[in-house]
């Protein structure tokens, strides 16, 4: 059994701390934000929220989270203060964690079947270990995707939904990276303000949704890129009548989008 292995019952129980705090913090984003996020990701037409399938509500929702408001601080930053759990908690430990999740793109290095993936961070540079199950199950070597990880351990752990990143997501993220002057350099990345990293991350999302990637990552075999194939979701546009995805009960419309 490897060392990963024998962390994997705390990483479950952790996931199931952090999920319940996502579901808690869901319902705290303000509208204006909703509204402010939505625009930025693209998910706001003519007024409407509008998605192709759940998993793109979850981006959009994990990206509300971590936006930084006027004053610098998050959902996540502005809870902590306000809820105060006890001190050894594993509430507490979830949020301190919580608040240096980041946004990324890794390229999968090798597989620990059901357990998760080592990966290169492809923007802040070095490799570690992404505690995910989907991932140990299902991912292949090389292949490159983006998400928000959140420390664990002396690892890391998925945060938001994650993205599939094919050649031609990687170009468009790869053309503008450049021509806002990033140009790959490391130390950029690793010294972003919170609104910089914000932005990085709505590029990043909105690059991959314009080239049809699902946040439900189908990976296959691609014979010369190695990059992973996105998988299409055949779920409807999450409309305003319909449950809401956070799990409340309550319709759409009265519960995370409060329109």
């Amino acid at each position: 059994m490897t060392a990963h292995s024998e962390l994997l019952g705390r990483y479950k129980r952790a996931r199931e701390v952090r999920f319940r705090l996502n579901n808690l913090l869901v319902s705290t984003i303000p509208k204006k934000t909703l509204e402010e996020c939505a625009r930025k990701l693209g998910f706001l037409r003519k007024g409407t929220l509008m998605f192709d399938n759940e998993d793109e509500s979850a981006i959009l929702m994990d990206y509300c989270i971590y936006h930084p408001e006027p004053d610098g601080r998050n959902l996540v930053a502005k809870y902590l203060e306000k809820a105060l759990p006890p001190d050894d908690s594993e509430e507490m430990a979830a949020l301190r964690a919580m608040t240096d999740a980041y946004y990324s793109l890794f390229q999968i290095l090798e597989i620990e079947r059901g357990v998760g993936v080592s990966v290169r961070d492809f923007l802040r540079g070095g490799t570690g270990f992404i505690f995910d199950i989907g991932y140990g199950n299902t991912a292949k070597r090389e292949m490159l995707f983006a998400t928000r990880v959140i420390p664990f351990e002396n690892d890391l752990m998925t945060g938001g939904a994650g993205l599939p990143v094919d050649s031609s997501a990687a170009k468009r993220i790869a053309n503008e990276l450049t021509r806002t002057s990033h140009d790959l350099d490391r130390s950029d990345f690793n010294q972003m303000t919170p609104w910089q990293e914000a932005e990085l991350a709505a590029m990043v999302i909105r690059s991959c949704l314009s080239t049809g990637m699902s946040s439900r990552i189908a990976y296959a075999q691609v014979a010369s890129a190695a990059l992973p194939t996105p998988g299409r979701s055949a779920k409807p546009r999450l409309g305003r009548n319909d449950p809401c995805h956070c799990g409340s009960g309550k319709k759409f419309k009265v519960c995370c989008w409060r329109g």
